[in-house]
């Protein structure tokens, strides 16, 4: 998950809503998904792509993608280079919400929950809210992610007050990794605990109950069922359940356009009972591309 551990006595990071530059003097390790050269280099550029459909049925939507921690892995320097310098990859980008006009596609090349936003001058939870603001601005918004981009999804599409939010076995909490984790594998969420970022490692408290989430999670794996349980006083909250213990999407990906783009009654109507991943896929692509993609 590293490279070449070292140690380093001091760490900067801004913080929003203060003045002057926040500096952490604990001794941290060098982790290359966070301080290796290659990715510091790409943490320059934009790391967020928009797009417009101009053949979609009027003009009234904005779809926000928000990508994993799944981006890149393992966490080294020749799949960095492959996956995100030449491939320049962002999830979901060849599976869209087809009544958007617009489309944001960002990502988090830490790969830490968006903690330190996307890139060098959006580099802070509020700074990236702020920037999808301003870039949805008029539009009725759909946020979308999976794992740490649904955690994304939920916790932006409710500040921005989404129409709906589409998350896939998201985090709610990340508090836990404090003690399971180790800053070796998930660096910002050790280095900026006691920064003001630590209260969005709960984004409970955030969930706007306008939005309609809609939330698909893996009832027999023990880290989502963990999440599915700390969410469980959001009532409002659509969950729709799926028999396995795959994290991130819980059904056959041959599926997922379609089910990006059913209508509001049609995910309620799969809230209603467990569903099992292959012949909901069945029920929503057909057999012919269910068994492909299986």
């Amino acid at each position: 998950f590293f490279l070449n551990i070292s140690f380093d006595i001091s760490e900067k990071f801004m913080c929003r809503n203060c003045a002057e530059t926040m500096e952490i003097t604990d001794h941290t390790i060098t982790v290359f998904q966070c301080d290796a050269d290659i990715v510091k280099q790409i943490r320059k550029q934009d790391n967020y792509l928009i797009r417009y459909s101009d053949d979609c049925p009027g003009k009234e939507y904005c779809a926000i993608y928000f990508s994993s921690n799944d981006i890149y892995f393992p966490n080294t320097e020749t799949v960095f280079q492959k996956r995100i310098v030449e491939k320049d990859f962002y999830e979901w980008y060849g599976t869209r919400i087809q009544k958007a006009h617009k489309h944001i596609f960002v990502r988090d090349i830490f790969k830490q929950w968006y903690l330190a936003g996307i890139n060098e001058k959006i580099n802070t939870p509020e700074l990236l809210n702020d920037f999808l603001r301003q870039e949805t601005e008029g539009y009725k918004i759909i946020a979308v992610g999976s794992s740490a981009g649904a955690y994304a999804a939920i916790l932006h599409g409710s500040l921005l007050g989404a129409e709906r939010v589409i998350a896939f076995n998201p985090q709610f909490e990340i508090n836990s990794l404090l003690e399971r984790s180790q800053e070796a594998i998930n660096p910002l969420v050790f280095r900026l605990k006691e920064t003001n970022t630590r209260k969005y490692y709960d984004i409970v408290p955030f969930v706007n109950d306008s939005v309609d989430i809609f939330y698909f999670y893996s009832n027999q794996s023990s880290w989502d069922m963990e999440q599915c349980r700390h969410s469980e006083k959001l009532k409002e909250i659509r969950r729709i359940s799926f028999s396995t213990a795959h994290h991130g999407i819980p059904f056959l990906k041959v599926a997922l356009h379609k089910v990006l783009n059913l209508e509001k009654n049609d995910l309620e109507h799969y809230a209603k009972k467990v569903q099992s991943p292959f012949i909901f896929t069945v029920k929503t692509v057909g057999i012919k591309k269910a068994v492909s993609g299986f």
